[in-house]
């Protein structure tokens, strides 16, 4: 049986690495990201698209479901604004919101019902934050929007999870990515601090994905799976 997943944010970082996972994994992968450069042989359809806009997002995954049965979902794509709350902007936390929490939000409302539908079950796997956990100065808003899209996933889980639907979230650490790289004496502090004395690749919170999304993880449900070498050790 094909199996057919949506992964947001999939042009680069830890949404490639979690793509290019999936497809050797043998599924067939709909990329979504405000824009792909280079190559993506790993990914059936590439979607160039700003989650933001969440009328036009809905619309986009509905022509999808409509024509394509999914039984996976990663939402992957986020932002982060690193800087004193005190000096942020309404129009910042509105950013923040909309990429980080809405968009989860509507790409779950729009693909649920077609999944319950199908009766194949399926499996959703939020990526989150251990700053959501423990806090992160700088990245307040940031952290106050993982930590409400670990809360949905929490209670979704509980609403769906007779329909053998499973939702999850990856909870990432340190990671080397293009988003984390402006803030390379502050990573460098607190790799010192985690136990496995390395960054985080996005290789590491790939397999943690896969691993969710596999048939063998479908008794696994409303967790939160943190993968950050031990820095936090949160249950």
């Amino acid at each position: 049986m094909s199996r057919t997943a949506i992964v947001t944010g999939a042009g680069g970082g830890i949404g490639r690495a979690i793509a290019e996972a999936l497809a050797a994994d043998e599924w067939a992968v709909i990329g979504f990201d405000r824009w792909f450069s280079g190559e993506h042989p790993h990914l059936n359809r590439m979607v160039e698209q700003d989650i933001a806009d969440s009328v036009s997002f809905r619309t986009t995954l509905l022509g999808i479901v409509d024509k394509v049965a999914i039984t996976g979902l990663v939402n992957c794509a986020g932002i982060s604004m690193v800087g004193r709350f005190v000096d942020s902007s309404e129009d910042g936390w509105r950013k923040l919101v909309d990429i980080n929490f809405i968009a989860p939000l509507t790409a779950c409302q729009a693909v649920l019902p077609h999944m319950i539908e199908n009766g194949e079950g399926g499996a959703i796997v939020n990526i989150t934050s251990d700053s959501a956990r423990i806090g992160a100065a700088g990245e307040a808003v940031y952290s106050g929007t993982k930590g409400g899209l670990a809360a949905f996933s929490k209670s979704l889980a509980q609403e769906i999870g007779r329909f053998g639907i499973t939702v999850n979230c990856v909870s990432p650490g340190i990671v080397a990515t293009p988003m984390s790289a402006s803030n390379a004496d502050v990573i460098a502090k607190l790799v010192r601090k985690v136990p496995m004395k390395r960054v985080g690749l996005p290789t590491d919170i790939a397999g943690a994905v896969a691993f969710l999304l596999n048939p063998q993880a479908n008794y696994i449900t409303g967790q939160i799976l943190s993968v950050g070498g031990g820095l936090t050790m949160a249950g």
